[in-house]
């Protein structure tokens, strides 16, 4: 591979860590250095920062914050008003037991 390209690789931590995952990328580029496009093409699907990747993500975190407000909404729904004890409520004490 060209002293070039490895300068370029070592400048760019994530298509250096793409080539060792792909190592078909070794020989192409020794080939072809002008390839170097492809690569960062490539890498950017493998990394999912392709602008449809990016929707479906975001689609998908609405989604999620969709579900964990319904779910919210509905654990208020079910919690009825008369649980929770008034102020002064004390519970009767079993037989037996000493207070302090």
């Amino acid at each position: 591979m060209r002293r070039e390209i490895q300068d370029y690789l070592n400048t760019r931590p994530d298509l250096k860590y793409y080539i060792r995952e792909k190592p078909e990328w070794y020989r192409k580029l020794s080939r072809n250095p002008f390839s170097v496009a492809e690569l960062e093409e490539a890498a950017k699907v493998f990394y999912g920062r392709t602008f449809g990747q990016r929707v479906d993500r975001f689609h998908q975190q609405l989604q999620n914050f969709g579900l964990l407000m319904e779910l919210i909404s509905m654990m208020g729904e079910d919690k009825p008003e008369d649980v929770m004890p008034q102020e002064g409520f004390n519970p009767p004490m079993p037989d037996g037991v000493n207070p302090l």
